[in-house]
């Protein structure tokens, strides 16, 4: 799975960080470390279309520098946050994007993609870069449609893996504990 770099780290991106064979891209990230993260396919495919066809001859000293901005020079944090800004602007609705901020959009995007598809926790704060679980919890909010999704799941599972017996029935009826339900909700 592809995490969201923020502007500061793909402004750092040099061509040689990534490696399409092994689908993989280093990241230069907090603290000043890198992180070597794994790339979809599509990813993959994207980059190699964006580097073949479209990466503009870079002025000297951003020869390096993957990314490169429509002067032949490297991006800037500003520079990215305006061109995710304005492509967000033509996506979402004026309402939304009010105080909308890209990067955490991204990065919000990547953690519950990551979520739904099933990934630990403690892979998905690693591939964010958090130093704590607590970090990651705050991209991991879900809405209530996708709460309601976890719901039919859990109760699908149950149904289909639990043999029938009334004390198992007795168990599983979380639609009629409060407890449960509040659980459920707080999610």
């Amino acid at each position: 799975m592809t995490p969201a770099p923020g502007p500061s780290e793909v402004t750092t991106l040099n061509l040689d960080y990534f490696d399409p064979q092994k689908k993989t891209l280093a990241i230069l990230g907090k603290g000043n470390r890198y992180r070597l993260i794994e790339l979809w396919a599509k990813t993959v495919q994207l980059l190699q279309q964006y580097i073949a066809n479209y990466r503009i001859k870079p002025k000297p000293g951003y020869g390096d520098r993957l990314f490169i901005n429509q002067r032949g020079e490297g991006f800037t944090r500003h520079g990215i946050y305006n061109l995710c800004k304005k492509y967000l602007q033509l996506a979402l609705p004026v309402n939304r994007t009010r105080n909308l901020h890209p990067a955490h959009s991204f990065r919000h995007s990547c953690a519950m993609n990551m979520f739904a598809a099933g990934e630990p926790l403690t892979d998905i704060k690693n591939r964010l870069g958090h130093e704590n679980i607590q970090s990651t919890m705050n991209y991991l909010q879900l809405n209530l449609t996708r709460k309601r999704e976890v719901q039919k799941k859990f109760i699908k599972y149950t149904q289909t893996l639990l043999p029938n017996d009334c004390k198992m029935e007795e168990l599983i009826d979380w639609q009629n504990k409060k407890e449960t339900l509040a659980w459920l909700d707080s999610l």
